[in-house]
């Protein structure tokens, strides 16, 4: 037996070296490398503290309902300013007749 290893000794270390290469890529293949994982992790908490500071559902209802309360108000104005319009026409041909 230690004849035979004697004899093959390189052949051996060869092979034992081919597996253990085959057995490292096959592992790299197989999970993530840390460098990979710590990119990903700062992505991750960037995200994080983005979806923090970002508004909430409520906060798009409330700003809903301030939107339509505007919109009522403007609704509520918009006679009074085309009132307000027609009468500067009627001003401003007045004014230019009198010249």
């Amino acid at each position: 037996m230690f004849d035979l290893i004697k004899e093959f000794w390189v052949q051996i270390y060869a092979v034992i070296s081919l597996v253990l290469l085959l057995a490292n890529w096959a592992l790299a293949k197989t999970y993530a490398k840390t460098d990979a994982i710590a990119a990903l992790e700062k992505r991750v908490d960037k995200l994080e503290i983005i979806a923090e500071h970002s508004p909430s559902k409520e906060d798009f209802h409330q700003l809903d309902k301030r939107m339509a309360e505007v919109n009522g108000q403007l609704t509520a104005i918009a006679p009074q300013l085309k009132s307000l319009q027609s009468m500067t026409e009627m001003l401003t041909e007045n004014e230019l007749r009198s010249k």
